[in-house]
């Protein structure tokens, strides 16, 4: 959203994963023009800026004698306040190179707003593609193309691609470098599965093992089987209700959307309401479906697994006012049998493994048609975007910040530790420690985990994929690396490839692509959603009502009791989503999606 990475971004787990790899953004807006809505008061920013010259990392002759805090905001991300082992191994050797303290801050929309129109912004802020119109209008971002003595590892030659983009879509067409995206992946960049899979059919191993391992290559199968493990797992050992699964609904329609993309082949753009398709690169509308009836577009393919979920008793009653927090929860009690995404598990997996290392009691995941995996992000993660306040009383200390944190250097420690979790090998190359690796699969060792910050600090805002290779010929994530991927797997993901014929639990993903399948997103181009124009307002409006209607409708269409009553409720859904002018909303997007086409076209 990683999967990669929910289309569009986060929450708690986001942090955690930086996943939502996969999130993009509907209500996309580009920088054509500035006719939006969003609060803003205009703050002129100085084209100048005092002299300094620096090394890659930004410290070389800068002037960092005096400590000063940095806050970094954005849209779902969490509050330092509320994580645990805050501030971490990474956060310390950040705040040490450049003498700050790291904070962080939670937006919603309305926050942002507010605080944008009040010039009171955090010094580095998180946004997506809704707010870039309002933050250009306004003048809230500095232009990063004038820091460059200090901001080199944003202007290298590394990112040239994704800065044009950037520069040629979201810039108000001034041709200027206001924002930057996280996790950019370097042209032919080997294809890479991982060892696990983050998206999917998840299954409780131990149980699916007992009720032997049957195939699942739809949701048919999925669902016989999660029915199965049901009848010999009715209640938690505390005798709690034991469910298929929950829906959250605090990210509007994402469970249904995300679940069809899975399984049709598609990414999704933020809303939903629009997904490309993942092979062709087609613009198909998803909601409102009138103008190809016989395409099973991903938000109906997933209405109607749930749909089937509901009448065979296997959905979790509270579905419909169950949020993030609530899903964890209940995955953390051991409550769900299964799911389609990782981040959810709570701390389950590893509680079990501080009971009993070697247990199978673990959720895991098997492939889906599609697998969330080798996204083209050669403009980075859409509908995430990073920029410097001109607000901030500190704007040469940020953009240090942000630049080192789009650094290769960085990114590796992001992803794989702080130096000394991982070290230089015999041949020269970096290679995680042993005490590394034990400390990611020990349920004991689970408070100095959080406190490495692998994996999590940051992990949404590193500029370089984990899988690109860096100067010193280890990939961005130490974890990728072959002899790790092997190494790093529990008892119970072991057992799973035992038991299977694998080498690694990721193979069941290889090996359906190879066969022809599955796919994954090696041919789909991210970036292309990052160059849409931006939305006319009447177009905005048309989208949000369309979005209001659907999630009204969702009781209907869950909990209709046969073939008939889905479909009825089906019917009065598009006719209400054609009233409130869908098939406008269509042309205008199709529209917009072939002239963002004609315009990469010099780029590429």
């Amino acid at each position: 959203m990683k999967a990669k990475k929910a289309i569009a971004v986060l929450s708690v787990a986001v942090m955690m994963t930086g996943m939502l790899a996969g999130c993009t953004s509907g209500n996309t807006t580009d920088t054509a023009a500035a006719n939006t809505t969003e609060a803003g008061t205009t703050t002129e920013m100085s084209e100048t800026r005092p002299e300094g010259t620096s090394d890659n990392n930004g410290t070389e002759t800068a002037d960092l004698s005096e400590h000063v805090e940095i806050t970094i905001g954005g849209i779902n991300m969490v509050s330092s306040d509320t994580v645990e082992g805050w501030p971490t191994e990474i956060v310390q050797q950040i705040e040490e190179k450049f003498n700050v303290t790291l904070k962080t801050k939670p937006y919603d929309n309305e926050s942002l707003n507010l605080d944008l129109s009040g010039g009171t912004t955090c010094d580095i802020v998180q946004i997506n593609d809704d707010h870039i119109a309002g933050v250009l209008k306004g003048k809230h971002a500095v232009d990063l193309d004038t820091y460059g003595d200090i901001a080199k590892n944003i202007n290298s030659d590394k990112m040239s691609f994704r800065n044009d983009v950037i520069r040629t879509f979201k810039s108000n067409g001034e041709g200027k470098l206001y924002f930057v995206t996280p996790r950019v992946l370097m042209k032919d960049t080997d294809p890479s599965y991982g060892a696990n899979l983050n998206y999917g059919y998840v299954v409780r191993w131990d149980l699916y093992k007992q009720i032997g391992c049957p195939e699942i290559s739809n949701d048919d199968e999925y669902i016989e089987a999660l029915k199965k493990m049901k009848e010999i797992y009715p209640e938690t050992e505390e005798g709690l209700p034991v469910y298929a699964l929950g829906v959250m609904n605090d990210m509007q329609l994402f469970s249904y959307f995300f679940k069809g993309c899975l399984n049709e082949g598609y990414a999704n753009l933020e809303g939903g309401i629009y997904v490309q398709n993942a092979l062709t690169n087609e613009l198909v509308p998803d909601l409102y479906d009138a103008g190809n009836p016989e395409v099973v577009t991903p938000f109906w393919s997933g209405v109607k697994f749930y749909n089937k979920l509901y009448k065979e008793g296997l959905l979790d009653p509270d579905c419909f006012i169950t949020k993030q927090e609530d899903l964890r929860d209940k995955y953390t009690k051991g409550q769900y049998l299964g799911g389609i995404v990782d981040w959810h598990f709570g701390v389950y997996n590893e509680k079990q493994r501080v009971v009993d290392p070697e247990t199978l009691n673990q959720y895991v995941v098997l492939p889906t048609k599609l697998g969330w995996t080798n996204e083209q992000n050669r403009a980075g993660w859409t509908g995430k975007y990073f920029f410097v306040s001109s607000h901030s009383p500190n704007v040469e200390r940020a953009v240090m910040v942000l630049d080192y944190i789009q650094s290769e250097e960085c990114s590796r420690i992001i992803d794989s530790g702080v130096e000394g979790r991982w070290e230089k090998s015999e041949k020269g190359t970096p290679e995680l420690t042993q005490d590394t690796i034990q400390l990611k699969m020990d349920g004991n060792r689970l408070d100095e985990w959080k406190k490495s910050g692998i994996g999590s600090t940051f992990s949404d805002m590193a500029g370089f994929d984990g899988n690109n290779v860096a100067a010193d010929g280890g990939k961005i994530s130490l974890w990728n690396e072959a002899d790790v991927l092997t190494d790093s797997l529990t008892a119970a993901q072991k057992d799973m490839c035992e038991t299977l014929g694998l080498s690694l639990p990721s193979d069941l993903l290889k090996n359906k692509i190879e066969s022809g399948e599955g796919i994954d997103l090696s041919n789909c181009k991210s970036y292309i959603r990052i160059g849409i124009e931006i939305t006319p307002k009447d177009i905005v409006r048309i989208d949000s009502n369309c979005e209001e209607l659907t999630m009204n409708a969702l009781p209907d269409l869950i909990q209709a009791e046969d073939d008939a009553a889905f479909a009825a409720a089906k019917e009065k859904l598009i006719n209400q989503l054609k009233d409130a002018g869908a098939q406008d909303s269509v042309d205008w997007w199709q529209s917009a999606w072939e002239t963002t086409l004609k315009g990469l076209e010099n780029i590429e």
